[in-house]
């Protein structure tokens, strides 16, 4: 029976039935946005009808309603089809990537996705933003994504965590919301009537008022309880304001990629124009959950490294070795990750040793299989400050009801902020913090 799952395979063995194959010097599978299958033949000699009928004949019997009898020949049967094929050849040929061979047979596959293209375009030449040369530069700023594949990781807490830590020894941080499909970053640092726009504000009015100032989508963070004078900037890019126009603004985001390349245009753009107008040392991007289409740009397209959480459950794992994959296939330089085992047992726990050993083990396997390249020297398992080589951020109760970490000037509200910022900047994030400025060589 043929699936998505075995369609692929079934082509290549397909083509190696095939008695002419020897007149050939590649061939590129196009998987379409039905999951069907066309072909791309470099073929040697111009194909004769009986050629194209045996071939045609083969994949219909082996992919029945999975093959879409189209078959482009590099080589047509007559001069008016070449100029007609041509642009279809450059477009095929200018996005393939390279997937087997079969003696003198070269393979390769193009998939034609909707969307999720963030995640599954594997051209394995992503840029960051900006170079990492430029980001550890005096007054660099280096873009970090915090991800988790399922919701209530404590993503967003540690995002806050590791910038408040960052903030306590001097740097400037910039905190962006990238999760406007369920905004909460802002909620930690403002009461709601503070928040009055942001990034879906700006991704919307942008590309009509490119003049106007990014600082009127950007709050200051300057609580005296939160922050000290000889703490670092803090500031922040909520997510937006979610009122009656929230919905409204909210469809119009194209994550289809149907204007190509624009999301990640915009966001690389917004990037650049915050580095321009704040000197900030970091700026800590807030992912959404799961296989989202901005988040697929936010993890493996724009930052400079990644911080991904996650937990021992099999749906976390699954995850989360999708994403891995997904960054090694997107990058051919080493891009950072720290994953971080969240909300796992208390260290006074009796079985926290072995949790431990347990999910540094599963981590190490999957690096192994997903991250890691083979062609070079790979790390023990026992090595610190590798991908596999997590961080543990316990379970905390304390949590649980939302973290407020503003102040009207209320002693009760004083001591609450203060005691969610002994919190916030204890040992656990600020291990992640120092991860992340070892990346930058600013530990």
């Amino acid at each position: 029976m043929v699936t998505f799952n075995n369609v692929l395979e079934i082509t290549y063995e397909s083509i190696l039935h095939w008695d002419r194959k020897e007149c050939l010097n590649s061939v590129t599978i196009i998987r379409d946005v039905f999951g069907r299958i066309s072909l791309l033949l470099d073929n040697t000699v111009k194909p004769d009808a009986d050629m194209k009928e045996t071939l045609a004949s083969i994949l219909t019997r082996n992919l029945n309603t999975f093959f879409s009898n189209k078959i482009y020949w590099k080589k047509p049967s007559d001069r008016w089809e070449t100029g007609r094929i041509q642009p279809i050849i450059d477009m095929i040929e200018s996005e393939r990537k390279e997937w087997k061979e079969y003696e003198n047979i070269r393979f390769y596959l193009s998939e034609r996705p909707v969307a999720k293209k963030a995640w599954i375009q594997q051209n394995s030449a992503s840029d960051s933003v900006w170079p990492y040369e430029e980001a550890i530069q005096e007054n660099g700023s280096k873009v970090v994504t915090f991800y988790s594949f399922k919701g209530g990781m404590g993503r967003t807490t540690a995002l806050a965590g590791v910038a408040l830590s960052l903030v306590k020894q001097g740097f400037h941080v910039m905190m962006l919301d990238t999760d406007i499909e369920a905004p909460g970053l802002s909620t930690l640092f403002f009461d709601d009537e503070v928040i009055q726009r942001g990034l879906l504000d700006y991704l919307l009015e942008h590309p009509l008022t490119p003049e106007r100032d990014i600082r009127e989508y950007i709050l200051d963070i300057t609580d005296p309880v939160l922050l000290e004078e000889t703490d670092g900037n803090l500031y922040l890019m909520p997510a937006g304001k979610v009122d009656a126009n929230y919905l409204q603004k909210l469809a119009r985001i194209d994550y289809q990629d149907n204007r190509k390349g624009f999301l990640e245009d915009s966001l690389k753009t917004l990037l650049v124009s915050i580095r321009e107008s704040y000197s900030v040392d970091y700026i800590l991007i807030d992912a959404r959950a799961g296989f989202h289409d901005m988040g697929g740009i936010v993890v493996s397209q724009i930052p400079h490294g990644a911080v991904l959480f996650g937990n021992s459950s099999r749906q976390s794992w699954d995850g989360i070795t999708q994403v891995f994959r997904s960054i090694a296939e997107n990058h051919t330089d080493d891009f950072p990750v720290v994953l971080v085992d969240s909300m796992c047992e208390k260290p006074t726990s009796p079985t926290y040793t072995q949790s431990k050993d347990t999910f540094i083990q599963k981590a190490y396997t999957v690096c192994m299989e997903n991250y890691y390249d083979n062609n070079m020297p790979v790390p023990g398992i026992e090595a610190e400050g590798e991908a596999h080589s997590p961080e543990f951020i316990s379970f905390d109760a304390a949590l649980l009801n939302g973290i407020e970490l503003f102040s009207s000037g209320n002693p009760e509200q004083d001591t609450r902020v203060k005691a969610y910022l002994e919190l916030l900047t204890g040992s656990s994030y600020q291990k992640i913090a120092e991860r992340i400025k070892h990346w930058f060589g600013e530990d």
